[in-house]
């Protein structure tokens, strides 16, 4: 007997066995089903079909799952535009969604080749049928050993993006990551907390339920704004994805002495890690201190608080993370062509 693949078109019709495999894997918050559902209930970038793919070993027991997605011309990061200009406006069918910057393929036991050649063979043959012009997956970590399979499975890499990550175990509170840093950062640090607190700036955790997810849209776009990518957020949509993620978001909001909000973080957990992947503040608003600075810094001691192994601070603003403590690791997209180019 041979390996099997199902597929299903909605996360609803997929059974437990997709849980299991997430949690035994220790796979990302991106692939639980809540946050899965949230995507398509509220998909926050274009999407034409989903697709749900659950290998089976030959005795039945499902040991990989991956969640793919077939856009045309949805390019929120311009990887396609940057790296990939020919494929743009053509059919690609896709995993992870575009939001999400951890992208691996759940497999227990890990890189088991016959659930991994199972896998990619099914998204080949459903891109075929979907007439997509390329398959396969983005964003994934080049220190995965993943990443050396799918090349060695005729899914070429390029890398389009930089991750960062800090290990966050050793730490018991804010102070002791300060105590890892060069002078010049942990003095600057200190200094933007101090100034914030002195003004009357406050930060505090809420739940998404509690949030002012309106605030955080309104910052997250004039920040975005500055990168001619407000529509990361898409108005509507977005809240509601976030509301429906629930028990795994936690929102940080920096408020100012009269109350009105400057700066908002969004973060999502899982069993190992801490995500801080949206953010918006008003500099304006905080004339003598940075709101990404404050914001940061209690993104850390929420982590230590909940004794997270890991913190993932997404792509971007190499700067700001090398000096405060996070490695980077290249994330690759291993893209396939389909049928004549």
């Amino acid at each position: 007997m041979a390996y099997t693949v199902q597929i299903a078109e909605h996360i609803a019709e997929v059974d437990h066995e997709w849980d299991v495999v997430v949690r035994d894997t220790d796979a990302p918050v991106f692939y639980y089903r809540q946050f899965l559902e949230a995507f398509e209930k509220h998909p926050i970038h274009p999407l034409e079909r989903a697709a749900y793919l659950t290998v089976r070993a030959p005795n039945g027991t499902a040991v990989a799952v991956l969640p793919a997605y077939l856009q045309c011309g949805t390019d929120p990061m311009r990887v396609l535009a940057t790296h990939f200009p020919e494929e743009l406006n053509r059919p690609a069918l896709l995993s992870h969604i575009w939001h999400s910057y951890e992208s691996t393929l759940p497999t227990c036991p890990e890189h088991d080749p016959g659930a991994v050649h199972a896998a990619l063979r099914a998204l080949g043959d459903l891109a075929a049928d979907w007439k997509a012009a390329v398959c396969g997956l983005v964003n994934v970590d080049q220190i995965d050993p993943l990443s050396t399979v799918l090349a060695e499975q005729d899914y070429p890499g390029a890398t389009i993006e930089t991750g960062w990550r800090m290990r966050m175990d050793g730490f018991k509170d804010v102070e002791g990551w300060l105590a890892t840093l060069r002078h010049n950062p942990r003095r600057i640090m200190r200094a933007e907390l101090r100034r914030a607190a002195e003004t009357g700036f406050t930060t505090r955790r809420l739940s998404v339920q509690d949030a002012d997810i309106d605030g955080f849209m309104r910052l997250a776009r004039h920040t975005a704004t500055k990168h001619d990518n407000a529509d990361y957020y898409q108005q509507g949509i977005f809240p509601e994805f976030l509301r429906h993620l629930g028990e795994y978001v936690d929102v940080l909001e920096l408020r100012g002495s009269r109350g009105e909000l400057v700066g908002s973080a969004v973060l999502l957990s899982d069993t190992t890690r801490t995500h801080f992947p949206f953010c918006g503040f008003d500099l304006d608003a905080c004339p003598n201190f940075s709101p990404f600075y404050v914001l940061a810094a209690n993104v850390v001691l929420e982590t230590i608080r909940k004794q997270r192994e890991w913190l993932y601070l997404g792509r971007r603003n190499p700067d700001f993370k090398r000096r405060y403590g996070f490695t980077s690791s290249p994330l690759q997209a291993h893209l396939r062509r389909i049928g004549p180019s």
